[in-house]
């Protein structure tokens, strides 16, 4: 059974690859494209993980599409769509709309488009709800028999919000919040409203929150809600225009009236913008706390999985997780609308009897691995004489020891946003300079970016305010770092104390392993600075060849592909 799982309604379109269950490959269409946060149909991706797995189009048995049109069409009907289809094409959902408000059970959860054809079984669309893939794609990642799984986002179909129940291989949900209220739409209004890109720059002002005091503006952030109520809340519509998608701005006049002239996205950031960053991320963690303990006073479940955009904000994740309301909690390495194509792939793979390999689910190296011999072939191709160390993690080791700054390209490449060590930019965390120096001539970005430690599993708790045994494999959680602790590696340490934690284990990245081992060795500190390789608006590299541009274009020393290593 060979499904491939597409995500292709929004940003970040990718495509995923299950066979018999087990998720073997999947791309994020930008990473071959070249086009940071493609949201084209992704046919470069499509085409290379069936090319990397010896299939053709024809041997796929279902396509699964991480989004349910059924969902938007099923209530009303839309004479203006429907009436008269300008394309013969939209026939497929036209008449699907004449007929579906006319049924009277409507919880469609999967629905399916099938053409028959002569001489073989019938291909097969499958289009799974928005929602439903995040929880799968989180769920069957978690190892979790059981799991309350919390999805929340801008919105999928008509929901902003849901939560399920995961039981070993079943997914039965529980409730959800309908657009406009949206946890995900206010965020990404304030990202706008900060002079930042909404749907884009979040994090962005998860960051500047950051060097912000939440308090004086912390109660007119808190009137833009209707009302809060554990897992329930309303916004208050007064403020935002983001469901009118024909508006200027994603707020109205009447937020501009209570917080003042919005920032332009050329203008510095000052004191009242980091203020109010620090109430907004300070209320989206009020929310999210508190529907956290509402949903273990419902269920009594002992897990909680999260997932949806708004699980990208790792201070949420960290705070918890680090909490202790639930025992243990996990985020998927592409919790955003990427890991839709892994979870439309998942589910379909399920319903039609194949059951998910929840190991291979849980690996977010899904890229091509590129063998010595074409990493070699780049070189040469280049005109470059790279060298071969004989220990070539001792080697780079030493090098950040000496403060370069490293690009590492090892084995798969990963799947999602964050590089979790195969694709990465390394350097030393002792050095207070590092963090402006990488901003300023590697990222080219913000200087209030801050960058992550990838430490040893084994260390985190002797270093990090950490609920030990807490991990954070994909970089998903914030957390503090131990005060005595910050003077002796300050380029990963956020303004407010903070980090964003990457627990590495030699089961998961043995090479990112070997190398952190060995500059623990050499300097006595168990982490390095790891943020991913590209430059500002650029995605993450994926081949050799990107790896050489990169290398080329920007303030990094040293570049190591596979056991091959060249200096500027």
């Amino acid at each position: 059974m060979n499904v491939v799982g597409i995500h292709d309604t929004g940003i970040n379109s990718s495509v995923a690859l299950a066979i018999d269950g087990r998720l073997t490959y999947g791309y994020l269409e930008e990473r071959l494209s070249r086009r940071k946060y493609d949201k084209a149909f992704p046919h470069k991706a499509l085409e290379k993980i069936l090319a990397l797995s010896g299939l053709t189009y024809e041997d796929v048995d279902i396509f699964a599409v991480s989004w349910n049109p059924a969902i938007n069409i099923a209530d009303r009907y839309r004479a203006g769509f429907s009436d008269w289809p300008a394309y013969p094409g939209h026939r497929f959902s036209s008449n699907a709309n004449h007929l579906l408000p006319l049924l009277e059970n409507k919880k469609f959860s999967t629905t399916e488009q099938i053409f028959g054809v002569e001489g073989r079984a019938p291909y097969r669309i499958s289009y799974v709800s928005h929602h439903m893939t995040h929880a799968a794609n989180a769920f069957w990642g978690s190892g979790f028999d059981e799991a309350v799984i919390f999805t929340c986002d801008g919105y999928g179909e008509k929901s902003s919000t849901c939560w399920f129940h995961g039981n070993e291989n079943t997914i039965k949900p529980l409730g959800q919040i309908q657009f406009p209220h949206s946890i995900g739409m206010f965020y990404s209004t304030m990202t706008e409203y900060l002079g930042f890109r909404p749907y884009l720059d979040e994090w962005k002002l998860m960051g500047a929150a950051a060097y912000g005091n939440s308090e004086e503006y912390l109660k007119p952030i808190r009137a833009l809600f209707q009302s809060i109520d554990g897992v329930q809340f309303a916004l208050n519509l007064d403020y935002f225009q983001f469901y009118n998608f024909d508006s200027k701005t994603t707020y109205t006049d009447k937020l501009l009236s209570v917080l003042g002239t919005a920032r332009g996205a050329d203008e510095g950031m000052v004191k009242r913008h980091f203020d109010i960053a620090a109430a907004v991320q300070r209320v989206t963690e009020e929310y999210f706390l508190g529907a956290a303990k509402d949903l273990k006073a419902k269920t009594g479940v002992k897990n909680l999985c999260l997932s949806g955009g708004a699980a990208m904000n790792s201070v949420v994740n960290g705070l918890i997780a680090n909490n202790g309301i639930f025992e243990n909690v996990f985020i998927p390495f592409a919790p955003d609308d990427s890991g839709n194509s892994i979870g439309a792939a998942l589910c379909v793979s399920a319903q039609n009897g194949s059951p998910v390999d929840r190991k291979l689910a849980a690996m977010p190296f899904l890229g091509k691995d590129y063998s010595e011999e074409e990493i070699l072939n780049q070189f040469v191709t280049s005109k470059l004489s790279p060298c071969k160390p004989i220990d070539i993690a001792l080697t780079a080791a030493q090098l950040l020891a000496d403060g370069k700054i490293l690009g590492w390209f090892q084995g798969r490449m990963e799947f999602g946003q964050r590089a979790l060590g195969c694709r990465s930019i390394l350097a030393d965390p002792r050095n207070a300079d590092m963090k402006d120096l990488i901003n300023k001539a590697v990222k080219f970005r913000e200087s209030f970016r801050p960058f992550a430690p990838a430490v040893l599993d084994k260390f985190a708790n002797q270093w990090f305010e950490i609920s030990y045994p807490m991990t954070s494999p994909y970089m998903e959680k914030v957390v503090k770092i131990k005060p005595d602790l910050v003077n002796r590696v300050p380029a990963i340490v956020h303004a407010d104390g903070s980090c964003r934690l990457q627990t590495v284990t030699e089961a998961l990245t043995p090479e990112f392993f070997t190398l952190i081992s060995a500059f623990n060795k050499i300097t006595g500190v168990p982490m390095l600075l790891n943020t991913s390789f590209n430059l500002n608006n650029e995605p993450i590299v994926e081949s050799p060849a990107d790896a050489i541009r990169t290398f080329f274009s920007s303030g990094l020393d040293v570049l190591i592909i596979g056991p091959y290593l060249l200096k500027k």
